[in-house]
Protein backbone atom coordinates (compact mmCIF):
# COMPACT_ATOMS: atom_id res chain seq x y z
CA UNK A 1 0.00 0.00 0.00
CA UNK A 2 1.38 3.38 -1.03
CA UNK A 3 2.12 5.69 1.89
CA UNK A 4 0.26 8.93 1.13
CA UNK A 5 3.06 10.90 2.79
CA UNK A 6 5.53 9.55 0.22
CA UNK A 7 3.67 10.52 -2.95
CA UNK A 8 5.89 12.31 -5.48
CA UNK A 9 5.12 15.53 -7.34
CA UNK A 10 4.51 13.56 -10.55
CA UNK A 11 2.03 11.31 -8.75
CA UNK A 12 0.17 14.27 -7.25
CA UNK A 13 0.14 16.00 -10.67
CA UNK A 14 -1.39 12.88 -12.24
CA UNK A 15 -4.05 12.72 -9.53
CA UNK A 16 -4.77 16.42 -9.97
CA UNK A 17 -5.32 15.90 -13.70
CA UNK A 18 -7.65 13.03 -12.89
CA UNK A 19 -9.62 15.42 -10.70
CA UNK A 20 -9.64 18.00 -13.48
CA UNK A 21 -11.22 15.58 -15.94
CA UNK A 22 -13.80 14.29 -13.48
CA UNK A 23 -14.69 17.75 -12.21
CA UNK A 24 -15.05 19.14 -15.72
CA UNK A 25 -17.54 16.44 -16.58
CA UNK A 26 -19.44 17.05 -13.34
CA UNK A 27 -19.52 20.83 -13.92
CA UNK A 28 -21.00 20.29 -17.39
CA UNK A 29 -23.69 18.00 -15.96
CA UNK A 30 -24.55 20.53 -13.24
CA UNK A 31 -24.76 23.37 -15.78
CA UNK A 32 -27.19 21.34 -17.89
CA UNK A 33 -29.26 20.42 -14.84
CA UNK A 34 -29.53 24.04 -13.66
CA UNK A 35 -29.51 25.54 -17.18
CA UNK A 36 -26.85 27.97 -16.01
CA UNK A 37 -23.17 28.61 -16.67
CA UNK A 38 -20.98 26.91 -14.08
CA UNK A 39 -17.29 27.70 -13.54
CA UNK A 40 -14.84 25.33 -11.90
CA UNK A 41 -11.87 26.09 -9.70
CA UNK A 42 -8.57 24.41 -10.55
CA UNK A 43 -8.60 21.02 -8.77
CA UNK A 44 -6.12 20.27 -6.01
CA UNK A 45 -4.55 16.97 -5.03
CA UNK A 46 -3.44 17.31 -1.43
CA UNK A 47 -2.20 15.22 1.44
CA UNK A 48 -3.78 16.58 4.59
CA UNK A 49 -4.00 15.61 8.23
CA UNK A 50 -7.53 14.36 8.83
CA UNK A 51 -8.25 17.19 11.26
CA UNK A 52 -7.49 19.86 8.61
CA UNK A 53 -9.95 18.73 5.95
CA UNK A 54 -12.79 20.92 7.24
CA UNK A 55 -10.59 24.00 6.79
CA UNK A 56 -11.15 23.76 3.03
CA UNK A 57 -14.80 24.74 3.45
CA UNK A 58 -14.48 27.55 5.97
CA UNK A 59 -13.55 25.69 9.13
CA UNK A 60 -15.12 23.03 11.35
CA UNK A 61 -17.87 25.38 12.60
CA UNK A 62 -19.18 26.20 9.10
CA UNK A 63 -22.71 24.85 8.71
CA UNK A 64 -22.98 22.81 5.53
CA UNK A 65 -25.07 20.22 3.82
CA UNK A 66 -23.11 17.04 3.25
CA UNK A 67 -24.02 14.58 0.49
CA UNK A 68 -22.06 11.35 0.78
CA UNK A 69 -21.63 8.47 -1.64
CA UNK A 70 -19.43 5.40 -1.64
CA UNK A 71 -17.30 4.69 -4.71
CA UNK A 72 -17.55 1.02 -5.57
CA UNK A 73 -15.79 -1.31 -7.99
CA UNK A 74 -12.12 -2.14 -8.56
CA UNK A 75 -11.35 1.33 -7.19
CA UNK A 76 -13.16 2.36 -4.04
CA UNK A 77 -13.38 5.35 -1.78
CA UNK A 78 -15.64 8.23 -0.79
CA UNK A 79 -17.27 10.95 -2.89
CA UNK A 80 -18.37 13.93 -0.83
CA UNK A 81 -20.21 17.15 -1.63
CA UNK A 82 -20.12 19.90 0.97
CA UNK A 83 -22.53 22.72 0.24
CA UNK A 84 -22.98 25.81 2.45
CA UNK A 85 -26.61 25.81 3.57
CA UNK A 86 -27.35 29.19 1.94
CA UNK A 87 -26.09 27.76 -1.37
CA UNK A 88 -28.34 24.71 -0.94
CA UNK A 89 -31.37 26.98 -0.59
CA UNK A 90 -30.40 28.98 -3.71
CA UNK A 91 -29.91 25.77 -5.70
CA UNK A 92 -33.37 24.57 -4.72
CA UNK A 93 -34.92 27.93 -5.59
CA UNK A 94 -33.27 27.76 -9.03
CA UNK A 95 -34.54 24.21 -9.59
CA UNK A 96 -38.06 24.80 -8.28
CA UNK A 97 -39.16 28.35 -9.13
CA UNK A 98 -42.30 29.25 -7.25
CA UNK A 99 -41.82 26.52 -4.65
CA UNK A 100 -41.41 27.82 -1.11
CA UNK A 101 -38.13 26.26 -0.01
CA UNK A 102 -37.94 25.47 3.70
CA UNK A 103 -35.02 26.51 5.89
CA UNK A 104 -32.22 23.88 5.77
CA UNK A 105 -33.01 22.36 9.16
CA UNK A 106 -36.60 21.81 8.08
CA UNK A 107 -36.17 20.42 4.58
CA UNK A 108 -39.06 18.19 3.51
CA UNK A 109 -39.15 15.28 1.09
CA UNK A 110 -39.09 17.55 -1.97
CA UNK A 111 -35.97 19.47 -0.92
CA UNK A 112 -34.17 16.34 0.25
CA UNK A 113 -34.97 14.45 -2.95
CA UNK A 114 -33.70 17.31 -5.14
CA UNK A 115 -30.42 17.66 -3.24
CA UNK A 116 -29.79 13.91 -3.36
CA UNK A 117 -30.40 14.00 -7.10
CA UNK A 118 -27.79 16.76 -7.44
CA UNK A 119 -25.34 14.52 -5.56
CA UNK A 120 -26.20 11.57 -7.76
CA UNK A 121 -25.72 13.57 -10.97
CA UNK A 122 -22.38 15.05 -9.89
CA UNK A 123 -20.97 11.76 -8.59
CA UNK A 124 -22.18 9.78 -11.59
CA UNK A 125 -20.74 12.21 -14.15
CA UNK A 126 -17.45 12.56 -12.23
CA UNK A 127 -16.94 8.80 -11.90
CA UNK A 128 -18.05 8.12 -15.47
CA UNK A 129 -15.28 10.39 -16.74
CA UNK A 130 -12.76 8.58 -14.52
CA UNK A 131 -14.01 5.19 -15.71
CA UNK A 132 -13.49 6.19 -19.35
CA UNK A 133 -9.98 7.48 -18.60
CA UNK A 134 -8.83 4.52 -16.49
CA UNK A 135 -10.92 1.83 -18.23
CA UNK A 136 -11.96 0.65 -14.79
CA UNK A 137 -15.71 0.60 -14.08
CA UNK A 138 -16.66 2.70 -11.06
CA UNK A 139 -20.11 3.07 -9.57
CA UNK A 140 -21.52 5.23 -6.81
CA UNK A 141 -23.89 4.21 -4.06
CA UNK A 142 -27.17 5.96 -3.43
CA UNK A 143 -26.48 9.29 -1.71
CA UNK A 144 -27.03 9.97 1.96
CA UNK A 145 -27.43 13.51 3.26
CA UNK A 146 -26.99 15.41 6.49
CA UNK A 147 -26.82 19.02 7.70
CA UNK A 148 -24.34 19.86 10.44
CA UNK A 149 -21.08 21.64 11.14
CA UNK A 150 -18.42 20.70 8.57
CA UNK A 151 -16.11 19.26 11.21
CA UNK A 152 -18.77 16.94 12.61
CA UNK A 153 -19.84 15.71 9.17
CA UNK A 154 -16.31 14.99 8.01
CA UNK A 155 -15.37 13.29 11.26
CA UNK A 156 -18.16 10.80 10.69
CA UNK A 157 -17.17 10.03 7.11
CA UNK A 158 -13.41 9.70 7.43
CA UNK A 159 -13.16 8.25 10.93
CA UNK A 160 -12.63 4.75 9.52
CA UNK A 161 -9.58 6.02 7.63
CA UNK A 162 -7.92 7.03 10.90
CA UNK A 163 -7.20 3.37 11.63
CA UNK A 164 -4.93 3.27 8.56
CA UNK A 165 -3.35 6.73 8.59
CA UNK A 166 -3.79 10.12 10.23
CA UNK A 167 -3.37 11.71 6.78
CA UNK A 168 -5.63 11.46 3.74
CA UNK A 169 -5.15 11.94 0.01
CA UNK A 170 -7.84 14.30 -1.23
CA UNK A 171 -8.75 15.44 -4.73
CA UNK A 172 -10.81 18.61 -4.29
CA UNK A 173 -12.39 21.30 -6.40
CA UNK A 174 -15.35 23.64 -6.18
CA UNK A 175 -17.96 24.95 -8.58
CA UNK A 176 -19.08 28.56 -8.79
CA UNK A 177 -22.16 30.07 -10.42
CA UNK A 178 -21.37 33.78 -10.41
CA UNK A 179 -24.94 35.03 -10.89
CA UNK A 180 -25.96 33.68 -7.48
CA UNK A 181 -22.48 33.18 -5.97
CA UNK A 182 -23.20 29.50 -5.49
CA UNK A 183 -20.31 27.37 -4.28
CA UNK A 184 -20.20 23.59 -4.11
CA UNK A 185 -17.15 21.74 -2.81
CA UNK A 186 -16.54 18.32 -4.30
CA UNK A 187 -14.11 15.80 -2.80
CA UNK A 188 -12.86 12.40 -3.92
CA UNK A 189 -11.12 10.40 -1.20
CA UNK A 190 -9.64 7.14 -2.53
CA UNK A 191 -9.40 4.35 0.01
CA UNK A 192 -5.76 3.64 0.92
CA UNK A 193 -6.00 0.13 -0.54
CA UNK A 194 -7.05 1.56 -3.93
CA UNK A 195 -4.24 4.08 -4.22
CA UNK A 196 -1.60 1.67 -5.57
CA UNK A 197 -3.97 0.47 -8.26
CA UNK A 198 -4.87 4.01 -9.29
CA UNK A 199 -1.24 5.12 -9.56
CA UNK A 200 -0.42 2.03 -11.62
CA UNK A 201 -3.27 2.77 -14.03
CA UNK A 202 -2.08 6.38 -14.38
CA UNK A 203 1.45 5.18 -15.15
CA UNK A 204 3.11 6.89 -12.20
CA UNK A 205 3.56 3.96 -9.80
Amino acid sequence: MEDVLQLTKDQLDALRELGNIGSGNAATALAQFLNRKIDMDVPMAKILPLDQVSGLVGGPEQQVMGIFLKVMGQLSGRFILLIPTNTAVKLLQALMPGFEVATPGKFGDMETSCMREIGNILAGSFLNALSVLTRVPMLNSLPSMAIDMAGALLDTVISDMAAVSDHVLMIETSFVESQENLRIHIFLLPDPASLDRLLEILGVK
